[in-house]
């Protein structure tokens, strides 16, 4: 699966007091849409480290850039995707549409593949993306 779609309706809790989504909400739900795309993929977090010893995919950078606002009762789409593979470092970009399909954001998130290395003082390293993951993301 190359594209993952969440359907978010945006919802009181989500909101700050002039009835907008507040920003730090996005970001979770980026985070969210990726670990599902992940999973749609059958690389769920305890897939990818029973079946590559990976800890993680730490964030490097993230961004958004907002163009409509996006208020209590908004129905907004999500479409998540990994834009680039890059050696070691891959992108999710996030396109969030209204109902009436005028776009609401486009973000991202760069992170970086690890696994678990005890011989490292942290414990993991990076490495590149194993091409088998890659494969998985293919149409």
């Amino acid at each position: 699966m190359r594209m993952y779609r969440t359907e978010i309706k945006v919802e009181w809790a989500h909101c700050d007091a002039a009835g907008i989504v507040f920003y730090p909400h996005f970001y979770t739900w980026f985070d969210q849409a990726t670990e599902r795309l992940f999973s749609a993929n059958a690389l769920s977090y305890k897939e990818l480290e029973q079946d590559f010893n990976t800890a993680g995919m730490p964030l490097l950078e993230t961004g958004a850039r907002y163009e409509n606002a996006s208020r209590l009762g908004d129905q907004l789409t999500m479409e998540t995707e990994v834009s680039e593979w890059a050696g070691k470092i891959f992108t999710v970009s996030h396109t969030l549409t209204h109902a009436d399909r005028r776009l609401a954001l486009k973000g991202f998130e760069r992170r970086i593949w690890v696994t678990r290395d005890p011989e490292h003082p942290a414990g993991i390293r990076s490495i590149p993306v194993p091409e088998e993951i890659k494969a998985r993301f293919k149409d």
